[in-house]
């Protein structure tokens, strides 16, 4: 080879190495450009995450009592076993230990990882309320277990099971989307803390929840503690003292036995919720840890629904329990009297169309049509009245009116028909008919048995609708009074106190000789009112609403029983059963007499 050509062909070579390691050199300089300053904070953020561990105390939730001090909801200590995924990942042995310890598939333990992905560096539940057993066993091998550790947590405690379910609520994992919200409104949630899903426990949520604690410490490579950085010590959530009656309540879930219904009880001078018991019902302790598939089964496959608070969140025809306002209406404005008569034959015609009675009455006057629920005599008394005035009272009743309750979604608020409101829902115009089937809360009047107990407690006070409450004080943890709920009047029904003392005593008579009289008790005057409301093709359903003592009014109770079909055979039973335990007539249940009806119908 030309001696000239090899030397051209070494400078090009040369010249190329020079080139390589110049680029080696830029691609070096931009790599660490964009570590040092483009990315440098998040790789410093990533790198504090790996050397630093945050370790929750989480809060003790805040108990819950009744009226009288008696626990509903509390918690209780459990063993929380904790894994720090990044950690394991790295000791395939070390997963595998723990795997066997806890009994759990390697599957099972990496879809609790990937549930929880996006907390790097942060430890993860992976075993809840563990027995003293294992927690031995992790501490004995806890040189083989890097990045896992026992803690002491708290797990929710419902000391009564399903008499108390509907109003106290439970608690469930956290979703993706309540802890999206939570991000959005800056309070400090994680994947699987738990939280309120229904009843009081969602509705007092943060109330409840008290604030967490924790420690920073500083691992090593293996992930194992070096020290301690600071810490902060957690702060249990308040009390609530509700205005429940243990005793009331307990008696009201065992009065309606297998029977699917509600029943609601309430001070008529305050609104103050007594009792509030659905029917059926399910154990609310089986959601605080993951529930199993059987539990889960018989609680979906029960086709009467048992996780419906009958209470507050379904509405009903409400039948003759109707019929007290429909009579305040009528006397107040002038469509009848006390001495109003009417001859009922068992039937009323209105056209060609037949609208019946439960039995021929006779000739009717107010007292026996309220004694003996007698539909011909409000037929004709509202069709005098006309539909705007019968809407125009029950709305100041509440009805069609969400009651406000302190729970989520302030319970429904059913239906009061009107001429704008059939045209508006179903395009129709208002026919004489409707105004016939209203008159005896049939046709298109829905109401929940809470409103029926709000307006009988407003016919006893005469004709204050209180806004009904379960949480009457709020305490922090030293014991301090932080909240104290007063009464709130929502509305006031427009009425003389003749009209009321009239309708009162209609009421008293239907109990002491009329359709009510399963309700008469010793020494006390109760005053009442059955109803019957059609319900498809398994019967009609029973209602009663009642109230006593009649010349002073402590409580207001309202019952329904689906396709009961008689009100005075099957509902009034069950405010009968309350009223003896409230007067102290009877003593109440054993706590251990309530349970769970969960059967497949």
């Amino acid at each position: 080879m030309n001696p000239r050509t090899e030397n051209q062909l070494q400078q090009y070579r040369i010249l190329m190495l020079g080139i390589l390691c110049a680029l080696v050199a830029l691609i070096l300089l931009g790599r660490l450009w964009y570590l040092q300053v483009a990315k440098g904070a998040d790789l410093l953020k990533d790198s504090e995450t790996n050397r630093l561990r945050l370790l929750r105390t989480r809060a003790a939730r805040g108990t819950i009592l009744d009226r009288n001090g008696r626990v509903l909801a509390t918690s209780r200590p459990q063993f929380v076993v904790m894994a720090t995924p990044e950690t394991l990942d790295k000791a395939p042995d070390a997963k595998h230990t723990l795997c066997g310890i806890l009994q759990i598939r390697p599957d099972d333990l990496a879809a609790i990882f990937k549930k929880a992905s996006g907390r790097t560096g942060s430890p993860v539940r992976v075993a809840m309320d563990v027995p003293l057993e294992i927690v031995a066993e992790i501490g004995e091998m806890r040189m083989r277990l890097p990045g896992v550790s026992v803690e002491l947590d708290h797990i929710r405690l419902y000391n009564n099971g399903p008499a108390t379910c509907h109003a106290i609520g439970y608690l469930g994992e956290i979703s993706q989307e309540e802890l999206d919200s939570a991000d959005r409104e800056g309070r400090d949630y994680r994947l699987g803390d738990y939280v309120g899903k229904s009843g009081l426990e969602r509705q007092y949520e943060q109330t409840l929840r008290g604030r967490d604690g924790g420690k920073q410490i500083e691992v090593n490579a293996f992930g194992r503690a070096v020290r301690e950085l600071g810490s902060r010590p957690s702060v249990a959530g308040h009390t609530l003292k509700l205005t429940l009656d243990l005793n009331l309540q307990k008696t009201a879930f065992k009065a309606l036995g297998s029977q699917v219904g509600a029943v609601v009880a309430i001070d008529p001078r305050s609104g103050e919720v007594l009792a509030m018991a659905s029917n059926p019902g399910f154990d609310p302790n089986i959601f605080v840890k993951k529930v199993k598939a059987s539990d889960w089964s018989k609680i979906v496959n029960n086709r009467a629904h048992p996780m419906q608070n009958r209470c507050v969140s379904n509405t009903y025809p409400p039948g003759s329990t109707f019929k007290p306002i429909m009579a305040i209406a009528g006397l107040r404005d002038g469509a009848c009297t006390v001495h109003t008569g009417v001859s009922c034959s068992g039937a009323y015609y209105l056209g060609s169309k037949r609208f019946r009675c439960w039995k021929t009455h006779g000739s009717v006057g107010f007292m026996d049509a309220m004694a003996e629920s007698c539909d011909i005599w409000f037929y004709t008394v509202c069709r005098r009245l006309g539909i705007d005035k019968m809407a125009a009272a029950a709305g100041e009743f509440g009805i069609g009116r969400s009651p406000g309750i302190d729970l989520p979604g302030g319970g429904a608020s059913g239906i009061m028909p009107s001429r704008e409101w059939k045209r508006k829902q179903l395009n129709q115009p208002w026919y004489p008919g409707d105004t016939v089937n209203t008159s005896i809360g049939q046709g298109f009047v829905l109401t929940s048995p809470l409103q029926m107990a709000m307006v009988c407690a407003a016919v006893a006070n005469g004709g204050t609708v209180y806004r009904p409450y379960l949480v009457n004080e709020t305490f922090k943890p030293d014991g301090s009074e932080v909240v104290h709920t007063e009464r709130e009047a929502l509305s006031t029904v427009d009425a003389s106190l003749n009209d009321w003392r009239l309708v009162q005593r209609g009421m008293i008579e239907t109990v002491s000789r009329g359709t009510g009289k399963v309700c008469d008790l010793p020494g006390i005057a109760v005053a009442g009112k059955t109803g019957s409301a059609q319900a498809g093709h398994k019967g009609a359903h029973g209602w009663f609403i009642c109230y006593a003592p009649a010349e002073n009014p402590k409580i207001a109770v309202a019952a329904i029983v689906e396709h009961g079909k008689h009100g005075a055979t099957t509902a009034a039973p069950i405010c009968r059963s309350l009223l003896e335990v409230f007067f102290g007539l009877k003593k109440p249940v054993d706590v251990k007499e309530s349970r769970a009806n969960v059967s497949g119908d």
